[in-house]
Parts: C-alpha cells; sequence; structure tokens
C-alpha cells in the first residue's frame, strides 16, 4: 500500500494551493487514526523569501480512514488547524489581494475534506502608513463539505477589535470564484454581542445587533436591527436606549458599506440615514458621510446628545435635513465631525425660566403689556424657529436663523461650542417694546444712555441683542456693540 501521507505530499499540496514556498518544521507520521501532523509551518513570500511569512500555523492535523485510503478515495475526515497566523498586506487599488491562503485550484480536482476546524486563527491586516493592524481574532471556525465542488458550511466566533466584541454567524460559502473572488456567493445569518461603542472615541454604549446577509463577496445585501440600552455621546452625563434598523450594501473585498436605508429611534425622535462607510481617496481609514432627516423629532432628545446638564434648555418639535462627514484620524469625534443642514423647531420653549423671561421682557411693549412682579407668559415663548447650522472643529455655526416670541420676530446669527458650551450669538429683534426693561443685569449709566432713543411708545423698533455666556449660565441682554 502506498501510504498518502508524506511530508513532501503534504508540501506540495499546500504549495499547490498557495502559490508559495512552504516549510514544515515537523512532521509526524499517525496510524490510528490513519493521517499526519505537521507542526511550524510557513508559507513564505513569492519573491523575498527572507522576510517574516506571511502565513505560519503552529499545527496541522490531518485524519482520513482506512476504507478511503484502500479505495483510493482522496477525502478526508478531519483537517485540523491550530493557530493560524495571517498578515495580509496593503494592496494598490485594483491589484488582487497578495494573501488568500489556501485558494488556488489548478485543473486536477481538490481533496475533498468532511470537516475543518480552524480555532485561533488569527488575520492582521496592515496599512500603508505603518500604523498598527487590524487585527481580526477568530476564536472558533468550522467548515463542513469542502472540495466537493458545492458552497461549504460554516459556523464561527470571531473577537472583532473595532469596535471590540463577538460576532457569531453560520452560513454558506461559496463555491470560490479564484479569478474574480468578488464574484464569490454567500448567505448566512449574524449576530454582533457586547460591543464596546467607546473604542470609536467621542461616543460610549454597548452594541447587540443581529441580521442577515446574502449575495456576493463583493456585493453582500444586510438586514438587521441594533439595539445600545446605554447610548451616550462624547463627555456628556445622559445615556438612552438606542434602537435602529437597517438595510445596507457590503463590499467584502474592501470593506466598504452603502447604508440605503437606517432608521434610528432614541427617547421621543425618529431619524432617517443614508450614506456610506468607505475610504475616500488616499486617506488612511474610512470616510463616514451620511444624510439625516426627520420630521418627528423632539429638540430636546437632540441637545441631550451633546450637552451635560440632566435638562435640555429648550423643548419642541423638531425637524432637520442635513448631512455630516466623519473622516478617519486620530482626533476626537467632535472635532472631526462636519456637519452641516436646516433646522425648524414649531412650539418651542426654554427650560431655564431666567432665559425665557429674558427673551419675553426683551419684546415686551412697555405700555401694552404689563406683568405682574414674578409673573412668567404662558404658553410657549419661542416658535416657528428655523435656519442653517453647520459645525466643524467642535464649534458650531448658525446663520439665517429666524423665530418668533410674543410681540416680537427675531433673526440670529452666531457659534455655539460643542466642546466648551461657550455661546456667542447676536441678532435682531422686531419688536415694539422698550430696550430699557432688557437691561437686567447692565449697569443703570448704559440703560440712562440708551433709553431716549426708544422714546416713542407703541413704535416698531429694531433691537439688537444678544445671547452669551455658556450652557450652564446664559446671558440675554441688548448687544450695545452691534452698531444698530
Amino acid at each position: 500500500m502506498n501510504w498518502p501521507f508524506k511530508e513532501q505530499a503534504v508540501v506540495d499540496a499546500l504549495q499547490n494551493r498557495s502559490l508559495r514556498a512552504v516549510t514544515i518544521g515537523h512532521f509526524y507520521r499517525t496510524y490510528f487514526p490513519p493521517g499526519c501532523t505537521a507542526e511550524d509551518i510557513r508559507f513564505l513570500h513569492r519573491k523575498h523569501k527572507e522576510k517574516a511569512p506571511l502565513i505560519t500555523v503552529r499545527k496541522l492535523v490531518l485524519v482520513t480512514t482506512y476504507s478511503r485510503i484502500f479505495t483510493l478515495r482522496e477525502r478526508l475526515s478531519l483537517v485540523r488547524v491550530m493557530d493560524m497566523h495571517v498578515t495580509v498586506p496593503p494592496t494598490e487599488p485594483g491589484q488582487p489581494n497578495p494573501v488568500m491562503p489556501l485558494t488556488y485550484v489548478k485543473s486536477q480536482a481538490a481533496i475533498k475534506i468532511d470537516k475543518i476546524i480552524a480555532d485561533g486563527a488569527i488575520l492582521d491586516f496592515l496599512s500603508k502608513t505603518g500604523k498598527k493592524p487590524y487585527r481580526l481574532v477568530i476564536d472558533k471556525l468550522r467548515l463542513d463539505g469542502v472540495g466537493d465542488n458545492e458552497p461549504i458550511s460554516y459556523k464561527t466566533l470571531i473577537s472583532n477589535e473595532l469596535p471590540p466584541g463577538k460576532i457569531r454567524s453560520t452560513g454558506a460559502f461559496g463555491t470560490w470564484n479564484p479569478k474574480d473572488p468578488g464574484r464569490t456567493p454567500l448567505h448566512g445569518s449574524y449576530t454582533f454581542e457586547n460591543a464596546n461603542l467607546a473604542a470609536f472615541g467621542g461616543i460610549s454604549g454597548t452594541l447587540f445587533s443581529s441580521g442577515s446577509f446574502k449575495g456576493i463577496l463583493g456585493d453582500i445585501s444586510v438586514a438587521g436591527t441594533a439595539n445600545v440600552p446605554n447610548f451616550k455621546v462624547y463627555d456628556t452625563s445622559h445615556e438612552r436606549p438606542l434602537a435602529v434598523q437597517y438595510q445596507a450594501t457590503v463590499d467584502g473585498t474592501k470593506g466598504d458599506t452603502i447604508l440605503n436605508a437606517v432608521t434610528a429611534r432614541f427617547d421621543r425622535t425618529v431619524a432617517h440615514f443614508k450614506g456610506f462607510v468607505a475610504k475616500v481617496g488616499n486617506t488612511e481609514g474610512k470616510t463616514a458621510s451620511i444624510d439625516i432627516w426627520t420630521n418627528r423629532g423632539r429638540v430636546e432628545d437632540v441637545l441631550k446628545l451633546f450637552i451635560s446638564g440632566e435638562t435640555a434648555p429648550m423643548s419642541g418639535v423638531f425637524t432637520f435635513g442635513g448631512r455630516f462627514d466623519l473622516p478617519p484620524g486620530p482626533e476626537p469625534f467632535l472635532h472631526r465631525l462636519k456637519m452641516r443642514g436646516d433646522f425648524g423647531v414649531a412650539s418651542g420653549k426654554f427650560a431655564n425660566s431666567e432665559t425665557e423671561g429674558d427673551l419675553t421682557r426683551l419684546s415686551d411693549s412697555s405700555n401694552t403689556r404689563r406683568d405682574k412682579p414674578g409673573e412668567q407668559p404662558a404658553g410657549n415663548v419661542l416658535s416657528n424657529l428655523k435656519g442653517h447650522g453647520s459645525a466643524t472643529n467642535g464649534t458650531a455655526r448658525l446663520s439665517n436663523v429666524a423665530f418668533a416670541i410674543p410681540g416680537a420676530n427675531a433673526w440670529i446669527h452666531g457659534t455655539y461650542g460643542l466642546i466648551d458650551y461657550k455661546i456667542d450669538l447676536h441678532g435682531t429683534l422686531l419688536t415694539t417694546g422698550d430696550p430699557s426693561r432688557a437691561t437686567t443685569g447692565f449697569k443703570t449709566l448704559m440703560v440712562k444712555v440708551i433709553t431716549p432713543f426708544f422714546k416713542r411708545k407703541h413704535a416698531v423698533r429694531l433691537v439688537p441683542f444678544k445671547i452669551t455666556g455658556t450652557y450652564s449660565n446664559v446671558n440675554v441682554g441688548l448687544d450695545l456693540g452691534a452698531g444698530n
């Protein structure tokens, strides 16, 4: 009987499947059950064999049955791959991946394998800039029916690095298309458990996701749900449940994702998204570019994403349509965030009674309204708020903002610090009020200087005002330096 499990036969098989030189450190034949064990396997560089190998395997165990040996059936019962490490160098645009282990097939029939177990495999994806490689740890992997010219069934448990968490997936892959790997079909389902979103920087929370996928490796349709029971942005103190439904398209050969339809729900707000997360140009890492809109939002829900106080400074029905871009980089989340859009707030009301009172007093007519001392106006103090906003480098900029308060209309522009919470807003009120009543906190001398310019009762006046300070200490008053 010609014993099939010889060291050179195993080397030849691995070299034919990988198209690279292979060395084995130690080799042992086994007879019960029949097979062999190879240790310290190294898949060398094709051109630079002196460099560290791209693929190493600590131990490879091959097992078959005597009946298959006697009947000359080239079929293995089990292949066990222990502690495989694959280093994936960066690829040039349009070039095939230089490391796709054991996928090359010549014209002759491939050896069939009932089951492959490859636990503890590690894939390191190198970057062009020499940064720390992205690591994918495959804790458990089982493949069934390999080499039958049929799809390979699989079960796997993966430790994802960014964000860190556990991915479980079952499904079928193949048959492998060696000429165009992106055309290789696949389908299955997955769960993503205990993913720590704090790894992205700027946000935190624990993600639980599940879904299904189907298609080809270069064009995978994905649908599922994600839930974060403790979602929080940056260094705010507000945690809230976040629920997401999504449909996406993934290019498994590049790792790029197109978000076709995403719906997110938090508190009383429903928001919709579409866009992409992909490599753009020669940048290192992925860029997120997302369109967002909502017609069923609450402004207090959105503000709580970015503030530390227990209560949002304003409440009301919120609408928004715009886009945000998040380029890759080491800078904190709010420094990298770029956002622009148009917004509106209906029936707005300030949570800070002093702010609400200052705005109302600024619009009051000295003759037409005489509130009792300490009395606050009834109803909503702010309505029909609309405008344009943008955010770069941690600062939000407002322009073309208009709103109405009792007895007045207002236009405003300025900035708000998303990091330091500093407010610097300037505007103009069209009002019949007496500005001297809105100078709480100004020196008496200033009141005496400006009051004569507003002597006429009931006259329509343009009153410059400003809102300054910080989120926790808002100041509203006349803007004496506006030049009006």
